[in-house]
């Protein structure tokens, strides 16, 4: 149908189970705390819809990666696993 809805293409079908569950929790988890005030490492405009959460949470992993990593650890697992690399490393 065209649409991303925030889901790349990955390189094993095996690996689609736990990215739609990391990333479905993580999305939940800051459309909640965007709604309720709270501050979140990630720029609220992720809470638009998944797309946008998938193009916020990719610029955290980059530009905040150690604050990422220690408040989503699993999501900060599979960026790192999508985009082959490990911002940690960097700073």
């Amino acid at each position: 149908d065209g649409k991303a809805e925030g889901v790349p293409i990955l390189q094993r079908n095996s690996d689609y189970p736990i990215w739609m569950e990391v990333m479905t929790s993580a999305y939940q988890q800051l459309c909640n705390d965007v709604s309720r005030g709270v501050p979140t490492a990630m720029n609220s405009y992720g809470a638009t819809n998944p797309a946008e959460f998938f193009a916020v949470a990719t610029e955290t992993f980059f530009e905040k990666p150690r604050h990422l990593l220690y408040l989503h650890p699993a999501l900060y697992e599979q960026l790192q696993r999508y985009y082959q690399i490990d911002p940690v490393q960097w700073v």
